[in-house]
């Protein structure tokens, strides 16, 4: 078994080697085989019929090149014969070719007779042909008028080649004769140039008579062409292999002399020579070379698209030109009167309607181009790509198209560009939009002459979010309904970056404001005239924060409506992507929620910062701290209850319970030790939390549950009373407990709380402290805490608090 195969395998059990999987696997590689050998078998059979049919067709060839050879040999034969059996044949071939001869001579002297009468038959034909509108009269002489104009053309073509071999005077008088056919030519030219103009309307005007008639016409002059060029193909080699055949035969010096004069002289194959002995032997009938009508066809064909699409544009041009992406159902109605009418008059292996499309759609293509490249607004870019979408729609429902070979009118390049270039002026707008916005609502936030509006519920709020995700949604309402599912994605993705440095500027709005607050404070605390013009702070900077909390909420309601809303208009593939910007601005909302929590978490405690340094102190066994403390709290928390969101406030109550606790058990830096004769540090410690307890679960809303927010943390001050109060030899197990609920515990917290313990010696404490650690850096509980990758607890944060 090869390597690969092995690696395969490998891949495929990868973990569970169980003998389940591995028959599981081996059915699947069963399964796999046989569709790969009847995928082979089926392949092996096409491949031996075709070889098969190929063979068969080699020995058919065979057979009749070797019939052919053998029919020649006959006719080699019975010529040399009947050379042989006739008496005098040189004399007699000599004889037929001279009469053949003076009857071509006589059949030329009668054609030049009758030559101005026939020229004159043309010109009447076609100047009544040209007083009359082909849409009415129909050309009924046309074929008429292309047979003459090809009599007439034919005998100049053989007399002017037999003319080149004569003398100059003879040259001369063969032009005098034929100086007028040039003129009916063109006439002629200019007739099929009108009828190829006109082409469309000619079926669409039910002429069918002359469709037919014209394109009969194209088609015969494409045949003789095609069967002269054989023969001047066949004339030019035959006098190459000739002119060789000659110079081989001379002597070296003359040779010399003859490269060197073939040098001087190019000559253009066939000669005028080797036409002429063709013309006298009857090979060549009518003309000596292609007169091009194929191409005259399609060359007009385009010329004529051309013009339209001049006139299209002088039609649609200036501020006009971007109305002409509404008037082009013309180009789809002439290609469909190709596909369904004209084809049916024309030679089928001309391929017509794939002429006709590629000429409208480069005429199309290059109109387009000219659109994008005019640098059009965001509402064109739109109907550019629009357009765009329903003319490969078209080409699917109407045309027979496949779905799987788009043609875009655009190119891909220039679609991309068009994306591109949409969604850089979308995010320049948005941007203006969002920054007067900013500035305005900055403006309000900064200065706080008026309070924050208040909902129905009684929450508070600011108009920026709702006026924000307005401009958003009617974007995003524009650009779905583009169908243009890549525009849609590409709004979102870049109003969601607006939102996120949205949501950035907020939180340093916020905290700067907050900053200033609590240095305002601490100011006019200690020294009130110290304070400057600029330091001073508005008001009412707790209820802005709180609005601002809770316009988080709504945002994040309003990016979930359109995320449900517009997910569902677009694939698989790009609703991921719809959902994975939504979820970062989500998580950016939750950001900005949490962090005004903590900026009035930080206003909070701001006012209880002394209360805190007292903690654990002489005075706090007999004082009423905690009452303090749970009095200012209440009061902040109960005014933003009715006035927050209630997720929101949830989290903030949760971060005010960590909060209490962590400044609770950081007044262990202060080094007070605990007095712990007759359990009054213990009750102490009940007492406080007993009224920190009390005031927090009346703060629960319904909805939520206690448990988490306050049960869950308080769990925590039964470790910090067993450790602070319990006998020394239970520290450890305690410590293994507190692990497992709180597993990032550090263990400054444990050293502290040993330090401020009288009845523990140092020599005790170093020991249970570094068994603790040892505890908490076992190799197997990290290991098991790297598996699960819980999340840190709210005691990681006691460190920085030290």
């Amino acid at each position: 078994m090869s390597s690969e195969a092995l690696q395969r395998i490998s891949v495929l059990i990868k973990d569970d080697v169980s003998p389940e999987r591995v028959r599981s696997v081996k059915e699947q590689l069963i399964k796999q085989k046989s569709t790969i050998d009847y995928q082979l078998d089926k392949e092996s059979s096409t491949f031996y019929g075709n070889v098969e049919k190929s063979l068969t067709s080699l020995n058919l060839s065979q057979q009749s090149v070797k019939n052919i050879r053998e029919r020649l040999e006959e006719v080699n034969s019975l010529s040399d014969k009947n050379k042989s059996a006739i008496s005098r044949y040189d004399v007699i071939f000599t004889s037929t070719r001279l009469y053949e001869t003076i009857e071509m001579t006589s059949s030329i002297y009668d054609n030049i007779i009758a030559f101005q009468k026939l020229l004159q038959g043309i010109d009447d034909m076609l100047k009544a042909e040209v007083l009359e509108d082909p849409l009415d009269s129909g050309c009924p002489d046309l074929l008429h008028i292309h047979y003459s104009l090809s009599r007439a053309r034919d005998f100049e073509d053989q007399i002017l080649v037999m003319a080149a071999v004569s003398t100059d005077d003879i040259q001369r008088t063969a032009r005098r004769l034929f100086s007028q056919v040039s003129e009916h030519v063109a006439q002629f030219d200019k007739l099929l140039e009108s009828l190829i103009y006109d082409l469309v309307e000619i079926v669409r005007s039910e002429q069918i008579s002359l469709a037919i008639r014209f394109f009969k016409i194209i088609a015969l002059e494409e045949q003789e062409d095609l069967r002269i060029e054989a023969i001047r193909n066949i004339v030019k080699k035959k006098e190459i292999e000739s002119e060789k055949s000659t110079v081989k035969k001379l002597p070296n010096n003359k040779l010399l002399a003859n490269l060197q004069s073939r040098e001087e002289e190019i000559l253009d194959y066939p000669t005028s020579r080797g036409l002429y002995e063709e013309i006298l032997s009857g090979t060549i009938t009518t003309r000596t070379k292609p007169r091009g009508y194929k191409n005259f066809f399609l060359n007009k064909l385009k010329q004529s698209v051309r013009d339209m699409f001049v006139e299209v544009r002088k039609e649609y041009q200036g501020e006009k030109r971007f109305e002409v992406l509404n008037s082009l159902d013309w180009v789809f109605n002439e290609v469909l009167v190709v596909k369904d009418h004209v084809t049916k008059y024309c030679p089928k292996y001309w391929n017509i309607f794939d002429e006709y499309f590629n000429i409208y759609y480069e005429e199309l293509h290059i109109l387009i181009t000219e659109l994008v490249e005019s640098e059009p607004e965001t509402s064109i870019i739109l109907d550019i790509l629009d357009f765009d979408r329903n003319f490969q729609k078209v080409l699917v429902d109407d045309f027979g198209f496949s779905k799987k070979v788009k043609k875009s009118v655009i190119g891909d390049e220039q679609r991309t560009q068009l994306f591109d270039d949409y969604l850089s002026l979308i995010v320049v707008k948005m941007a203006e939009w969002i920054g007067n916005l900013e500035k305005a609502e900055f403006e309000v936030f900064r200065e706080r002459k008026t309070p924050p509006h208040t909902d129905s519920e009684g929450l508070l709020y600011l108009d920026g979010t709702r006026t924000c995700f307005q401009m958003f949604t009617q974007q995003v309402e524009v650009a779905a309904d583009s169908s243009q599912a890549k525009i849609l994605v590409g709004v979102i993705d870049k109003f969601c970056g607006l939102l996120k440095e949205r949501q950035k500027k907020w939180m340093k709005m916020v905290g700067d404001d907050v900053d200033k607050l609590l240095i305002y404070n601490e100011k006019y605390d200690n020294d009130p005239e110290s304070i400057s013009p600029e330091e001073e702070c508005s008001g009412g900077l707790v209820e802005y924060v709180v609005a601002i909390a809770n316009d988080q909420m709504k945002g994040a309601d309003y990016s979930v409506a359109i995320s449900t809303k517009y997910g569902k208009l677009v694939t698989k593939g790009y609703e991921r992507s719809i959902t994975q910007h939504i979820d970062e601005t989500l998580d950016g909302f939750a950001e900005v929620a949490r962090f005004c929590s903590n900026e009035l978490i930080k206003i909070m405690f701001a006012d209880l910062a002394n209360t805190f340094t007292e903690i654990f102190s002489k005075s706090w066994y007999s004082g009423s701290h905690a009452k303090q403390i749970s009095d200012t709290l209440y009061e902040y928390l109960i005014d933003i209850k009715s006035q927050m969101n209630v997720l929101v406030f949830a989290s903030l109550l949760e971060g005010v319970v960590e909060e209490t606790i962590l400044r609770f058990i950081s007044a262990l830096k202060y080094e007070h030790n605990f007095k712990s004769k007759h359990n009054k540090f213990l009750d102490c410690m009940k007492r406080d939390f007993e009224i920190f307890y009390r005031v927090f679960v009346q703060l629960v809303p319904e909805t939520e549950d206690k448990t988490l927010i306050i049960d869950n943390k308080f769990k925590l001050m039964e470790y910090f009373m067993d450790f602070s109060c319990g006998p020394p030899e239970t520290i450890l197990a305690t410590w293994e407990n507190c692990l497992s609920v709180y597993w990032d515990t550090p263990i400054e917290l444990l050293s502290a709380i040993l330090s401020c313990r009288k009845d523990i010696d140092n020599s005790f404490a170093k020991k249970t402290i570094a068994n603790a650690t040892e505890m908490s850096n076992d190799p197997a509980r990290l290991q098991n805490l790297r598996e699960n990758e819980l999340q840190p607890t709210f005691i990681a944060k006691f460190t920085q608090m030290m």
